[in-house]
């Protein structure tokens, strides 16, 4: 052992005088670089916004074109290479505008996208991509694509930056003082008493919690329409205000379930369905 720590300078001499053994060095140092830097941006930040997201994915590529160009570096041929290269700015430009073309456009949007912010991380949102509608919540922005989560088979749909910043975009939390509002329908029969049933709607909407939670504490209570009047009954509309569109689907089935309750024990209201009625058909004697 003893003779092994004597000879360590030198074996390290003849290591570090072999290319492979500097490139490999320059590849570990790659990864714990990386690696410190997640760690940094999972530590320090206080939540998974739109900025630090894609800051991480800069810096990230940055790290990895540095290290690959020193690597290439090692080799004579890759180091000459370099230096016509850059002896040449304009035809460095030209170059890379060619191959990296639909890649520096994404990149450029992406920038756009987190300077002016029309979302940030976790927002539900409603976006056109060449005729096809996503509905989902935002994922993660990196320099190249945009990754939604689709609300209706839970899959990532990646979207380049470039199309994202071009496509109008519906962003229910684009604003956090917003509230998310949703028309609720149900139809009672003729014979009920339509004003009662009126007032028991409006009652049982202002009562839930989360719509008390949503709507201003001097609101007006809310108001029930007539919206049509059918050939079983007729037809009440009001609208559920909540903050979110997750919340309202929640307060709209627990509305249905107490309207359910409340017509039961209410002998004056009375949901309306088809009925029919059977006239027996009588022959002539």
């Amino acid at each position: 052992m003893s003779h092994f720590f004597k000879q360590f300078p030198q074996i390290f001499k003849t290591l570090w005088s072999s290319n492979l053994f500097k490139a490999l060095l320059l590849v570990i140092l790659m990864l714990l670089t990386i690696r410190i830097m997640n760690f940094c941006f999972d530590y320090f930040k206080k939540k998974n916004n739109l900025h630090t997201n894609f800051l991480k994915g800069v810096l990230q590529a940055l790290i990895i074109i540095f290290f690959l160009i020193q690597i290439g570096s090692l080799s004579d041929a890759m180091a000459s290479f370099y230096n016509s290269i850059l002896m040449s700015s304009s035809l460095l430009v030209v170059v890379l505008g060619f191959v990296f073309q639909e890649g520096l456009s994404n990149i450029v949007h992406g920038f756009i996208l987190t300077f002016f912010k029309p979302f940030d991380i976790g927002d539900r949102v409603n976006v056109t991509i060449d005729g096809v509608q996503i509905t989902g919540y935002i994922q993660s922005i990196n320099l190249r694509n945009t990754i939604i989560r689709n609300v209706y088979n839970n899959s990532s749909v990646i979207v380049p930056n470039a199309k994202m910043d071009l496509c109008v975009i519906d962003n229910s939390y684009f604003d956090e003082n917003s509230v998310n509002s949703n028309f609720l329908d149900i139809e009672i029969t003729y014979e009920s008493d339509l004003d009662h049933a009126c007032e028991v709607f409006s009652q049982i909407i202002d009562s839930h919690p989360l719509v008390q939670a949503a709507k201003k504490p001097q609101s007006e209570p809310t108001k029930v329409l007539v919206s049509q009047l059918g050939a079983s009954g007729i037809t009440l509309r009001a609208s559920v205000i909540t903050s979110t569109i997750e919340e309202n689907f929640t307060a709209c089935s627990d509305i249905r379930k107490e309207l359910i309750h409340r017509f039961h024990e209410d002998p004056a209201l009375d949901f309306a369905y088809p009925h029919t009625v059977v006239v027996p058909y009588e022959t002539e004697s």
